[in-house]
């Protein structure tokens, strides 16, 4: 049997198991990542709060998920991706604050979050009667050694959240101050909403996460369900938190079935083997899976993006007038159409997507090749042999574009752009390879020290990057200690000064006038091309839930989700 059919035969056996468990009852006790969503219809739900609703029966609900990839053992310093994976962390973890269905951080485990006027200082105070899932209470120490576990390990993500706290100290059982060396206006956003608090009884004895081996014992959290089976790349089994301080969840069981590929979710849910896909669905697949009851597609705003990056320190692309020229060709409407099947929204040339508040009307995408063209002319790029390609330096205009394979999309948008960008005499090799080349080309080490090696990439961010819109400064900035997602080596005096502002501007208003102005200098600039916000779309099956709540921005994979519309914000 060769290893992709054993693979297959595994996964059957495993999902036969599940079907098992859930049509006798019984369970398994063997230990082991802004606007209203819509649905396919076109309709707009409800932002507020609806019943949960689930099919109708006294058996305990279990809900199958899908993913594809695994998230090793699921906790702070193991978890792998964005998406989905912060979001099956934070199902056993809370945050001090929980973003809304409207994207928006709220009160969670602190009851109250206030700041001084410069935005320094943040006092919380911590909600009574929170217990871990091991029965020890959560107290303002657990929050405090938190602070200061991710700081001083600083191997996991979360130490970047951390930047410029100053001390965190605590006052009686459920007072927290947090001292910044400077202000933050975005401090609820990228910091209380964003870390897991872990307990102290628990991670004190993890000296070196980076070599410790991890067991079910670090998955302790205060969150509404308990990881309680792990089977490494095959599944994921949680049972809900009866004793959660915001109750007992609406579904009683979650069991998450990874896979290798988008291709198995769908035929899944086809045949009823899952229940929902905690993964987007592909714009082709939203109308189809929505003609089969019981399954519904939640379907909304997302702030992920797409986009093409180039190696702005090296010619031709160290050139203005080029950057501008393969701006002004390429036709994001058409990509929008084409690729997403209108199941996005077209990118800005200034970064911030439409639905933000700060986003500014002026800075607007417009596609004209002749005005690309004539800034070529200009520049001295011409074609002197009539070959269809421009010249440069003695040779041809003539790049490569990576893009990973595993993204049919990402894939069909590099060969678009190289048909738009070939109007204007710029030819365009799209190569197709594995993610972790992909990865090491564009980003090396995840380190932008490590400088780049690529000439042209389709590229994208996870919606945390655009939802905090003050951010813009870490992908543009030209001073690494700031611009370290800056991956296109762009490096502007004017940019660098207004994004440098923005970090630490207190007044809501002059933040606003800041990042309009720095849209209309990313616009110029180019140190990028973003073509599309592709909306989020997720597939469920509403005959045994129907409580997926989409966060705008984020879309339904959230504790909200589970939890009963009462006990959501």
């Amino acid at each position: 049997m060769n290893k992709k059919r054993a693979r297959a035969v595994i996964l059957l056996l495993v999902l036969a198991l599940i079907a098992a468990a859930c049509s006798s009852g019984t369970t398994d006790t063997t230990s082991g990542d802004a606007s209203p969503a819509t649905t396919a219809a076109g309709g707009t739900t409800d932002p507020e709060p609806t019943e949960t609703t689930a099919a109708t029966t006294d058996e305990p609900v279990v809900v199958r998920a899908a993913v594809t990839g695994g998230e090793d053992t699921l906790n702070p310093y193991t978890y792998v991706s964005g998406f989905p994976g912060w979001n099956m962390l934070m199902l056993q973890y809370d945050s001090l604050m929980q973003f809304d269905v409207n994207g928006d951080p709220q009160p969670w485990l602190a009851e109250s979050v206030e700041t001084n006027d410069d935005l320094t200082v943040w006092t919380l105070t911590l909600a009574e009667g929170v217990m871990f899932s091991d029965g020890e209470q959560l107290t303002v120490d657990d929050v405090e050694f938190t602070f200061n576990y991710f700081t001083e390990k600083a191997a996991g993500r979360f130490a970047r959240d951390l930047r410029g706290v100053e001390s965190v100290t605590t006052d009686g059982d459920r007072t927290i101050t947090i001292t910044l060396d400077a202000p933050n206006p975005a401090f609820d956003l990228v910091a209380l909403a964003d870390i897991p608090i872990i307990p102290e009884h628990i991670w004190s004895e993890v000296t070196d996460p980076e070599e410790h081996q991890f067991d079910s014992v670090t998955n302790i959290g205060s969150g509404p369900y308990v990881l309680v089976d792990y089977v490494e790349d095959q599944s994921y089994r949680f049972e809900a938190n009866p004793d959660y301080f915001r109750g007992a969840p609406a579904v009683d069981e979650l069991v998450v079935v990874v896979f290798a590929d988008d291709s198995g979710p769908l035929a899944a849910i086809r045949s009823n083997e899952i229940d929902v896909i905690f993964e987007r669905i592909s714009p082709e697949q939203i109308d189809l899976l929505d003609a089969l009851d019981p399954i519904d597609i939640s379907q909304g705003p997302e702030f992920t993006t797409q986009m093409i990056n180039f190696d702005v320190t090296k010619a031709p692309f160290d050139d203005i007038a080029v950057r501008q020229a393969i701006s002004k060709a390429v036709d994001r409407q058409d990509i929008v159409d084409t690729v997403f099947l209108g199941a996005a929204t077209v990118g800005s040339p200034g970064w911030v997507h439409p639905e933000k508040a700060v986003y500014n009307p002026a800075v607007a995408a417009e596609r004209d090749v002749a005005g690309a063209n004539a800034l070529l002319d200009e520049a001295g790029y011409t074609d002197s042999d009539g070959d269809g390609i421009r010249e440069f330096s003695g040779g041809p205009m003539s790049f490569e574009m990576l893009t990973n394979s595993s993204d049919s999309l990402r894939l069909r948008i590099a060969e678009l752009v190289a048909e738009m960008l070939a109007e204007i005499g710029i030819e365009v090799t799209v190569s197709s390879v594995e993610t972790a080349t992909w990865e090491e080309a564009v980003w090396p080490g995840f380190d932008i020290a490590n400088g780049r090696n690529y000439q042209m990439a389709v590229w994208g961010w996870s919606a945390p990057v655009q939802a905090n819109t003050i951010r813009v400064a870490e992908l543009v900035d030209g001073n690494p200690d700031i611009g370290f997602l800056n991956l296109t080596g762009f490096s502007d005096p004017a940019v660098d000064a207004i994004a440098e502002a923005l970090l630490t501007e207190a007044d809501p208003a002059v933040s606003a006038q800041q990042i309009g102005e720095l849209q209309v200098l990313i616009a110029e600039g180019v140190p990028f091309v973003l073509l599309a916000y592709p909306d989020g779309a997720y597939a469920y099956n509403s005959a045994v839930y129907d409580g997926w709540e989409f966060i705008a921005g984020q879309g339904i994979v959230s504790k909200l989700s589970l939890l009963d519309a009462s006990a959501r914000p």
